[in-house]
Order: C-alpha cells, then structure tokens, then sequence
C-alpha cells in the first residue's frame, strides 16, 4: 500500500510512504528521495527535555504521545513551509490504512 501523506497544518505533502502487512514493513521518504530514519521514543524525549528538537512542537502533546508509544519508533516529518510532524509508526500505518485515496491526513 502506498500513500502520500499530508501535512496537518497546511496540506502539503510532507512524505510517501510505502506499508507492507507480511512481513512488516514501513517505509517513508520525503518528497526529496531520501528515507526518514525513525528514531526512538526515548531520544525524542531526551531531545524535548533538552529544548533542542526542531520545529515548534507543544511540549505537552509530544510528551503524552512519547508516553502512549514508548516502544514504538517515532518519524520526524518536515513539511517544505517549515512545519514539523511527530508521528509514531503505528498511527502512520492506521493513516495510510484508513485513507481511502491516494493521499493520507496526518492528524
């Protein structure tokens, strides 16, 4: 399954991303080329404690997030008008799974 996915706050398109049940695979990449990494929970919350994670995201809504997907890897998603997504793994796949169309709503 492969979608484009959007950025919550202005619709542009931020990634692709390609989901494949078995075995288990997610890929995304950026309108650019190049694959986003996922990193852990753990050194986004280091890097949030520390104020130095870009982007402007609301400290209290990241960490809950953290907090909900404490095992799960996190994609960073920069949007070209500046804005930056946090979105664990798994509400990526439910994105690219609920959308109906070629495109998926990061919300």
């Amino acid at each position: 399954m492969r979608k484009q996915l959007l950025c919550p706050a202005c619709g542009d398109l931020i990634a692709e991303a390609v989901h494949r049940r078995f075995p288990a695979m997610l890929t995304v990449r950026a309108p650019a080329g190049y694959e986003v990494m996922p990193r852990r929970s753990a050194a986004l919350e280091r890097e949030l404690l520390a104020g130095s994670l870009p982007g402007d995201p609301d400290p209290d809504t990241l960490r809950d997030m953290l907090l909900r997907h404490h095992a799960d890897l996190i994609y960073e998603l920069t949007c070209p008008r500046g804005h930056v997504t946090y979105r664990a793994a798994p509400a990526v796949v439910q994105a690219i799974r609920s959308a109906p169309g070629a495109w998926a709503q990061l919300g």
